[in-house]
């Protein structure tokens, strides 16, 4: 998941691996970190919702300013969204995935 855009100029970098072990960078800074067996089960969880087939690729309120603007890569597709719709499952997977970014 890369999450850019805002006022601030948000540049943000979340990568689950296959190891247990997640990157996240901010800004340039890198950091990684292991998963307890719990955490790992419930991304991966997330990310085979069969929900997340009925998500559309792009979803973006085009008339909103200083949106972040969230780019997910899972089963092959990529989603574009800025959170504006309606979209519970893929909320879950971003949520899930922010909580390893830090919280300035």
């Amino acid at each position: 998941m890369t999450v850019t855009g805002g006022f601030a100029g948000v540049h943000q970098l979340v990568i689950l691996r296959g190891d247990g072990t997640v990157y996240a960078s901010e800004m340039g800074q890198p950091a990684v970190r292991r998963t307890s067996a719990a955490q790992f089960t419930e991304l991966r969880t997330l990310l085979g919702d069969p929900a997340l087939a009925d998500v559309p690729d792009f979803t973006m309120n085009m008339g909103a300013a200083d949106m972040l603007q969230y780019t997910l890569q899972f089963n092959g597709r990529t989603v574009i969204t800025d959170r504006s719709g309606d979209e519970p499952a893929i909320d879950r997977l971003i949520d899930a995935l922010s909580a390893w970014l830090s919280k300035k």
